[in-house]
């Protein structure tokens, strides 16, 4: 019979509380079957000890203001979902679920293949043309999804003798697009044009002949802030630098028309190359490059991986986000950013009350909750599910060890009770949390 030691357990659960994931990241071994057992002994500690809050799966829908999410060791959680990625809730919209219906009964579930290759329908050409008037650009094209539009357009434009900088806070499919590139990457601080300026002075002073891309997002999800795109797109134009704009959060969610952070800044139309999502505003999943160089489309339709290499947007994905995007450009598009704005302001403030650290300096729909040390946001973690709210932690790699955080992700439809909810079910599992993390 097997008997467990007291000491090896305790010792155990504080390793799942307390050791970070990244100390397993790079390992060596002959045996790549066997050689991540370590890993998964510390993971399968933290399910077991409460302290594993991903790969749980939705009971219903996933996009709804309240959910049933079942973990892997079974714990359920039901009531407020802050954790859904559908800012004005149009998921459950007649018009976008009566397109999904037709595109299935016209197309049929799936295209015939890869965009270069006869992937692309009627639908596609409608939506990459409502896409081009909806960020006041010529130039538009379609990816499977928001991750590869990212990545799939820094990979085909950028070579071995051009430079790119990144913000370090960069999305992973923008990091990752600019090390498969083969240019010479740099990281600038969170934010700082200052230090753009600095960079690219200094690759100007020895390299006038080669492409320079400066990247950044709308708005940084994690942290809820968003950069001076316009003194920043100045700046690219006096050092004959190219900048590029993730709109994955904003486009759609933010702006009086839905043109994202670009319009707010006053930029609307003006950026080089603008990539985005589906996938938290559209209803749907996949991406887009929308530019308005006729050659850099038709180069990365060509040359991008996921242009030639994966299957398309599927008919029915590109429907819906075809309805939504008719209604994000609407009025009630209008009103319905209104209704998320004022969601995220109230949630803003109540958890503030509380004395709960919200990030960020814009108001969106993403509501980052500060915690700070990462054993105190896995232990608030297994405490919040089984309170009974749907919320994500955030800890390393997406963010430092310690600066652990909850991303509430708020939804048009979210109602007063579930703001209040979700607000009590926060403040009282990290409070005791901070008693008892350590």
């Amino acid at each position: 019979m097997t008997t467990t030691v007291p000491g090896h357990l305790d010792t155990r659960r504080t390793d799942a509380r307390k050791k970070d994931i990244m100390r397993f990241r790079t390992v060596s071994g002959p045996d790549l079957t066997t050689r991540n057992d370590a890993y998964l002994a510390w993971q399968r500690d933290r399910e077991q000890s409460d302290l594993w809050p991903y790969f749980r799966r939705y009971e219903t829908s996933a996009l709804t203001p309240r959910a049933t999410v079942v973990s892997d060791t079974g714990v359920i959680t039901r009531g407020p979902n802050f954790g859904g990625q559908d800012y004005l809730s149009l998921t459950r919209h007649p018009a976008v679920l009566e397109a999904a219906h037709q595109a299935l009964r016209d197309y049929g579930p799936l295209t015939a293949g890869s965009p270069a290759l006869g992937g692309a329908t009627p639908l596609s050409k409608a939506l990459e043309a409502g896409l081009a008037e909806a960020l006041r650009t010529e130039h538009v094209m379609l990816f499977p999804t928001g991750w590869a539009s990212g990545f799939g357009t820094i990979r085909a434009l950028m070579h071995r003798r051009d430079h790119i900088l990144l913000d370090k806070l960069s999305h992973d499919s923008l990091r990752q697009g600019a090390a498969a590139s083969g240019a010479t990457v740099e990281f600038f601080r969170h934010l700082d044009n200052d230090a753009v300026r600095r960079h690219l002075t200094g690759i100007r002073a020895t390299d006038t002949k080669n492409a320079v891309l400066v990247v950044t997002e709308g708005v940084f999800s994690m942290d809820s802030d968003t950069p001076q795109l316009a003194e920043l797109l100045s700046i690219c134009r006096e050092f004959g630098a190219q900048l590029m704009v993730d709109v994955a959060h904003d486009f759609g969610a933010m702006g009086e028309h839905g043109g994202g952070q670009p319009e707010v800044h006053g930029i609307l139309g003006q950026v080089d190359f603008v990539v985005g999502a589906f996938s938290k505003t559209f209803a749907t999943t996949g991406g887009f490059l929308a530019t308005p160089s006729a050659s850099a489309r038709e180069f990365v339709r060509m040359f991008g991986g996921p242009q030639t290499f994966s299957s398309a947007i599927t008919p029915v994905q590109t429907a819906v986000a075809l309805a939504a995007l008719g209604v994000v450009t609407s009025l009630e598009g209008a009103d319905r950013r209104a209704a998320v704005r004022s969601v995220a302001t109230r949630l803003r403030e109540g958890l503030t009350a509380r004395g709960l650290e919200v990030m960020g300096d814009v108001v969106c729909p993403v509501v980052p909750v500060l915690i700070g040390d990462t054993p105190t946001g896995r232990t608030a973690s297994g405490l919040i599910a089984r309170a009974g709210l749907v919320a994500h932690l955030v800890e390393q790699p997406a963010v430092a060890s310690d600066a652990s955080r909850f991303r509430m992700q708020a939804m048009a439809d979210h109602t007063d009770e579930d703001i209040a909810t979700a607000i009590g079910i926060l403040d009282t599992c990290i409070r005791e949390a901070r008693l008892t993390a350590h």
